[in-house]
């Protein structure tokens, strides 16, 4: 998971016309695909103008690439938006809260936290089924110390998942 957040100040005379384009805009990036959460918050300041804060949860960085069409320091606001800001700031981050179980049953659903290896789906569902950008290593670098290391996931391109993988000790190669 991807965090994106973007941070502003907006000066007193262009919060409501700054506020109703972002609002405008939310409806726009909760349609997205890979778009898991989407948070738009305001403080207001001592000079009467607002922070802005707006928090994105991407399931994978191509996901974020697709929204941003590649230009991940660049917001992507509607126009006119940017104008009326001052110190706009985006910061993106790698969630760290999710096991590998929780983020397998975020990204790929119920089936990954019920089926079993020998569950191959229905015909129909493997021509329709589409690949995802993880991949939940069996001899992934464990994350934290001691017997209670969780193996950590990590991410792959979606060509990859065109073609079986098949594990060799600690590569990998394309069946």
């Amino acid at each position: 998971m991807i965090l994106r957040i973007l941070t502003a100040r907006v000066p007193r005379e262009n919060i409501g016309q700054f506020n109703d384009l972002l609002r405008a805009q939310l409806g726009e990036l909760r349609e997205q695909p890979g778009l898991v959460y989407a948070k738009l918050a305001r403080r207001l300041d001592e000079n009467e103008g607002e922070e802005v804060l707006l928090v994105e949860e991407w399931r994978t960085p191509p996901d974020l690439f697709e929204w941003t069409r590649g230009r991940l320091t660049k917001p992507r606001l509607l126009p006119g938006t940017e104008d009326l800001v001052e110190n706009l700031n985006i910061s993106h981050y790698e969630a760290l809260d999710l096991s590998p179980d929780d983020l397998a049953m975020r990204v790929l659903g119920d089936v990954a936290a019920h089926g079993s290896a020998g569950d191959q789906g229905s015909d129909a569902e493997q021509r329709h089924a589409q690949p995802v950008g993880v991949d939940l290593e069996p001899e992934a670098r464990p994350v934290g110390h001691g017997p209670h290391a969780v193996p950590r996931p990590r991410l792959v391109p979606r060509n990859v998942f065109q073609r079986p993988i098949v594990h060799v000790g600690r590569g990998e190669q394309g069946a």
